[in-house]
């Protein structure tokens, strides 16, 4: 009888645990995948704008994928960007899924192993790969795209398209009745005061206007006594990054010049030939036009002196032009135009700007951050683009929105086709740092324009043999 009880008391037991146990089965909830990928971008205003449309993809991805997909950006500023982005790769680091890259980078972070190539993805999928190869501009598919350049390699996508610098002048000096007749007096020809008009700016007349604009304290300047210096134009001339190289490099394309042989890659005789030499000094020429201590001003600097009426002219990239129309930062908002670069006897190139985006090989989540390039660059490119003021996309560049979203749009999609990137290449650090310090020791006069560029081509000469013999 006692194990006739025992025996009912286990089963009842056991009923009761099954009976919890499919209870709480039942009433369980299933468990929902989470991800957040990092985006590693610069710090600047085209990144938060970016940050915030991200927020938009995570019920896309739920939508692709099944499960929530959000996105942190995680900002560094551009004086350290780079440093950071090496770090972080050297490392084999997975804390950033995805980079933007600045387009020199691709050579050094793919030769590294340090991203994937995204040939296949892009290729097999119709959205992106139509996007990519049929709506974006050829150049910048060869410059943002592929390693190695002209490859179909694609190892990224464009990502901040601020593709080139662009112009700025004082709308109401240029078309100021005494101005005008005094600049035709003195030069024979108009300023220039439209786009169209500017189209047809070489850099020796750029020079004339320059050099027309700058004026002493106590002269006039349309119409009003200055009680400080006034000065044609200002451009970024400090040996930061790849600033002097950039303002410079439009000026020696345009003169007819290449950086280096394209297939042994010495530079010498290229960089310092007798054009290229023309070029430099001519550049350096300008800093006559400009306020003290051109050498040394940056960005910001810049910026500063156009937005507080201190120059006739600057040339700036278009992710900056939001500082010279916004009558917080800019006492001469309302009296800015914007064109296109000179040409050079015809010759016109612009250097080019931008960072693409990348899939880190050390991510966790390769294929959502693939993903979220396809939602980027297909689904919230055009938006991005529209808030901006920049593009890749030839169908958005050319669209009546995009034209007239930005008082900058017109002359960006003018310039898109003139952009052209200097190396690609895994030693581009080191042919960078010795550029930068020559053309600066030139314009701060430290150099002749000869020297410095026969400084350059010796010493990056022997970069490339150091690298290429390896």
């Amino acid at each position: 009888m006692e194990k006739k009880t025992l025996l009912i008391v286990a089963i009842v037991v056991l009923i009761a645990v099954i009976g919890s146990v499919a209870y709480y089965f039942t009433t369980l909830k299933p468990l929902t995948k989470e991800v957040t990928i990092v985006v590693l971008s610069p710090e600047w205003e085209p990144g938060k704008i970016a940050e915030e449309i991200s927020k938009n993809f995570t019920a896309y991805a739920e939508e692709k994928l099944g499960y929530k997909v959000h996105v942190k950006f995680d900002f560094t500023p551009w004086s350290t960007y780079y440093t950071r982005v090496m770090s972080i790769v050297t490392a084999h680091s997975p804390e950033a899924d995805i980079f933007f890259s600045d387009s020199q980078w691709l050579g050094e972070l793919y030769e590294g192993r340090h991203i994937i190539s995204l040939k296949d993805f892009i290729l097999g999928d119709p959205d992106l790969k139509k996007a990519l190869l049929e709506d974006t501009y050829p150049n910048l598919i060869y410059f943002y795209t592929a390693y190695p350049q002209g490859s179909d390699n694609y190892i990224a996508i464009p990502g901040y398209a601020d593709v080139t610098p662009l112009l700025y002048f004082r709308t109401d000096l240029f078309t100021h009745p005494e101005e005008k007749a005094a600049f035709k007096q003195k030069y024979g020809y108009d300023l220039p005061t439209t786009l169209e008009e500017w189209k047809n700016i070489d850099w020796v007349q750029l020079r004339d206007i320059a050099e027309f604009f700058t004026r002493k304290k106590g002269e006039k300047l349309a119409g009003k006594v200055l009680d400080e210096d006034f000065y044609g134009i200002a451009l970024v001339l400090s040996r930061d990054y790849d600033f002097i190289s950039c303002s410079f490099l439009s000026v020696f394309w345009s003169w007819g010049n290449e950086l280096w042989d394209p297939v042994t890659h010495n530079p010498i005789g290229y960089i310092n030939n007798t054009k290229a030499k023309e070029a430099l000094e001519f550049f350096v020429g300008l800093t006559k036009y400009m306020p003290p201590g051109a050498p040394t001003f940056d960005y910001d600097k810049v910026i500063s002196l156009y937005a507080q009426g201190k120059v006739a002219m600057t040339i700036l990239w278009p992710s900056m032009a939001p500082a010279l129309f916004d009558p917080k930062t800019s006492k001469v908002y309302d009296v800015t135009g914007v064109a296109i670069q000179p040409h050079h006897n015809g010759v016109r190139y612009t250097v080019l700007g931008g960072q693409p985006l990348v899939v880190s090989a050390y991510s966790r989540y390769k294929e959502e951050a693939k993903l979220f390039i396809k939602w980027f660059y297909t689904i919230a490119y055009k938006d991005y683009s529209l808030r901006v003021g920049f593009t890749a996309r030839r169908s958005i560049a050319e669209s009546p929105d995009f034209l007239n979203s930005k008082p900058w749009a017109r002359a960006f999609e003018e310039s898109i086709q003139y952009a052209k990137d200097f190396w690609n290449i895994p030693y581009y650090g080191k042919m960078l740092e010795v550029q930068q310090l020559y053309l600066n020791k030139a314009v701060a006069g430290e150099v002749s324009p000869s020297e410095a560029l026969d400084a350059i081509a010796a010493e990056q000469w022997r970069y490339v043999q150091e690298y290429e013999k390896k």
